[in-house]
């Protein structure tokens, strides 16, 4: 489990560098307290990657996932609204990991604060699981 953990938090910052990723640092409520580090990278002009791994108070103390962010409208001016699909790994002891699929609205610009955003969704592993996060993009 070590090993695991090691390998995916070098991939996410190597990853990073190599590809030009931008960072995030995310916290909020996901099965518990949650926070951790993202990386979001611009594939299309209206399409991208996430990836990232969190630390949660939860049953499962660590989040793994890895998805797809899509540009659907905006909200106001300068306020984008994203889709964001994933995949994601609800990790704890070895008998107790869980993998299932998430959806999520993405509030980019939140607050007027431009590397400010806010995410609302729904973790379905095992159950669902609901998710709300805000976070700060490193530029």
């Amino acid at each position: 489990m070590k090993i695991f953990l090691i390998a995916f938090f070098g991939m996410v910052v190597l990853m990073g560098t190599s590809f030009a990723l931008q960072p995030k640092i995310v916290g909020g409520v996901r099965d518990g307290l949650a926070a951790g580090i993202m990386v979001d990278h611009q594939l299309g002009k209206n399409y991208g990657m996430r990836m990232g791994i969190e630390a949660t108070t939860g049953r499962q103390p660590l989040i793994l996932f890895l998805g797809g962010k899509f540009y659907l409208s905006n909200l106001a001016y300068n306020t984008p609204f994203s889709l964001g699909l994933h995949v994601v790994s609800y990790m704890g002891s070895s008998s107790n990991n869980s993998i299932g699929f998430g959806i999520s609205g993405i509030i980019n610009n939140a607050f007027g604060v431009k590397p400010m955003f806010v995410e609302l969704g729904v973790d379905v592993v095992s159950t669902a699981r609901g998710v709300v996060q805000l976070g700060y993009k490193l530029y």
